[in-house]
């Protein structure tokens, strides 16, 4: 998967006038992301990224957000992929939740959300609740989900460039590693290859959609590499490394990676020190996440159908 270089970003960005972002909760979460720091410098600025979801939701929300907004070559257009190991669907029937088992809780202040994607197939609360061993021995082919995000990525990468617009796409890891670049997360690395194309050799006739000249360095591995600058927060069983990526390599990603030629001091001196105040206070997942909602006004939304 080959990176945007910084000098590869056209430095015009001062003229876009809307920002459109989709992702997981690499894209969405309990602090601000990237995106909210780059949409902050936007006259529209949605950020449609949810927890949780997967790469099939990730690229039908990319269509629906077209549907409605008609994407236009002065817009610019950031998807992050997830992980393959996610199963994606959608209702409209509302959300129904245990708020002691559900993923995620503190962003279903609402249940009208359609795409009722919880992360992993794997992870306890969808292996008990969702995917029981019926399903998994029936649908789940390793392989066949890789060649789902695969064609996500090729559709998208279509539809954006019929419409002009400025895009860039990014993903928690690199893609064709399988998820074994990602640390700390047994439920999304499972497979026992790290190569794509030796695992299914067939799969090779994707090779051009993971190297795009769009593709930015992934927002997880470049976190990953600077991980003096993660948080560390309290839990049960002592203190636990949280795995996304905090708001200070978010703001460095956008600031450095993403680099849309935008002068982010401002938004620096007021929010981004802001949220540091804070963690040097207060080591609690939840009550950080309360007092930045606080203090900052981030107040994570659920968007579309």
């Amino acid at each position: 998967m080959e990176n945007v270089s910084k000098s590869q970003i056209p430095a015009n960005s001062t003229k876009h006038r809307r920002l459109f972002t989709f992702g997981c909760s690499f894209t969405m979460y309990a602090w601000p992301t990237y995106a909210d720091i780059l949409g902050d410098h936007f006259e529209v600025y949605e950020n449609w990224a949810f927890p949780g979801l997967g790469n099939r939701a990730i690229a039908e929300r990319v269509a629906e957000c077209h549907a409605k907004n008609k994407f236009t070559k002065d817009d610019v257009v950031i998807v992050q992929w997830s992980t393959h190991i996610r199963n994606d669907y959608h209702t409209f029937v509302p959300m129904q939740f245990d708020t002691k088992s559900f993923l995620h809780v503190w962003f279903r202040k609402n249940n009208q959300i359609g795409w009722k994607t919880q992360g992993s197939i794997f992870n306890p609360n969808n292996r008990q609740f969702v995917y029981n061993d019926k399903w998994v021995n029936t649908f789940w082919d390793e392989h066949s989900y890789l060649m789902y995000s695969l064609n996500d990525m090729s559709l998208t990468q279509g539809l954006l460039d019929s419409t002009q617009c400025t895009w860039y796409m990014t993903s928690i890891g690199d893609f064709a590693k399988m998820c074994t670049d990602i640390p700390n997360a047994h439920d999304e690395n499972i497979s026992d290859q790290d190569n794509l194309y030796n695992s299914k050799p067939e799969l090779e006739i994707y090779k051009s959609v993971l190297e795009h000249p769009n593709w930015l360095e992934p927002i997880g591995t470049y976190s990953w590499k600077h991980q003096n600058d993660s948080y560390e927060f309290d839990g049960d069983n002592g203190k636990w490394l949280e795995v996304h990526p905090s708001h200070k390599q978010h703001f460095n990603y956008a600031d450095q990676i993403v680099n849309l030629d935008i002068d982010l001091t401002e938004y620096k001196n007021k929010i981004s020190n802001t949220i540091e105040d804070i963690k040097l206070n207060e080591s609690n997942f939840l009550t950080f996440q309360e007092e930045v909602s606080k203090a900052v006004k981030h107040e994570p939304m659920y968007r579309g159908f």
